[in-house]
């Protein structure tokens, strides 16, 4: 009796899962107008992003402003080291993984939502309207519902891209550059502005994806004084002065995590610096997860 508890025991021991930390860096980024328009932006923004994506090494990679080519994205993402590629119109997303394409969504949206899945996880890519803050919170209430009935199956999602929206944990950055709000105002009717509630930001899109709750995994570990993720000095010259870029810092990119997910954050970059100052008008911003993957033994 006492052998054949001790073979049931090792039986056990060398079949059940062996639970593994894996890092996996993920990444969004706005790559401005298909990384086109070279008479507005310059000559050579395209490979200047591959290779800058390519040094960074990242697992999954989230992007808007996608160019129409389809053949190219996969010829971009293989350069960065990502077989795999899912893409909706001008958004999409690239993984060292294999992606699922759960479901791609157009109606109701500016520029679309697409859901995929990959090392097991449900990513969400957004990119909300840039026209006004009813219309984004029309497309804010949407995602709420499709997200809520993914999340009756998993605990692992993120929602992440350009939401053209600021969050009230960034308040201290638009205080203390008040000229972003006469930026709004100008030239709008009444002296108002439909991306502004009265005098301030507009809060209640972000606000509504973190009362859902979704966590803004940026708050956690970026100061807000280094939170800009728009503008970058490419539009010197197109429809920004020198000065104008570094008074008006914007927040308006975002990773955000189920609360589960949020817990596996390590950490959190805006790569708003010299290297990404002439790829897009956006910068990118990254966050790393340690996630747990079971494997068997065999």
């Amino acid at each position: 009796m006492k052998t054949l508890r001790a073979v049931m025991l090792l039986t056990l021991l060398f079949s059940a899962p062996l639970w593994a930390q894996e890092k996996i860096k993920v990444m969004s980024y706005n790559v401005l107008e298909g990384l086109g328009n070279a008479d507005s932006y310059g000559e050579g923004r395209h490979e200047r992003c591959v290779n800058w994506l390519s040094e960074q090494k990242a697992e999954v990679i989230a992007l808007q402003e996608l160019y129409k080519s389809e053949a190219q994205l996969a010829a971009d993402a293989k350069a960065w080291g990502h077989p795999y590629y899912a893409k909706a119109g001008p958004i999409g997303l690239t993984s060292k993984a294999p992606i699922e394409v759960i479901k791609t969504y157009k109606e109701g949206f500016w520029h679309g939502l697409l859901h995929c899945r990959t090392y097991g996880i449900d990513f969400f890519v957004v990119h909300l309207s840039p026209a006004e803050w009813r219309y984004r919170r029309r497309e804010a209430e949407r995602i709420k519902g499709i997200v809520d009935a993914v999340k009756q199956t998993t605990d692992r999602y993120v929602l992440l891209g350009d939401f053209n929206a600021h969050s009230p944990f960034d308040a201290e950055l638009y205080k203390q550059h008040p000229e972003l709000i006469e930026k709004y105002k100008k030239g709008a009717q009444q002296n108002s502005s439909p991306n502004l509630a009265g005098d301030y930001p507009d809060y209640s899109v972000m606000s509504a994806f973190y009362s859902f709750p979704l966590i803004d995994v940026t708050e956690r570990f970026v100061p807000w004084y280094n939170r800009k993720t728009f503008p970058s000095p490419i539009l010197i010259g197109v429809w920004r002065t020198a000065g104008n870029i570094g008074r008006t810092p914007e927040r308006i990119d975002y990773i955000l995590t189920s609360p589960e997910m949020s817990l596996k954050c390590k950490d959190v970059t805006i790569h708003n610096y010299e290297a990404t100052d002439f790829i897009s008008d956006h910068y990118p911003i990254e966050a790393v997860f340690e996630i747990e993957q079971a494997n068997t033994s065999e």
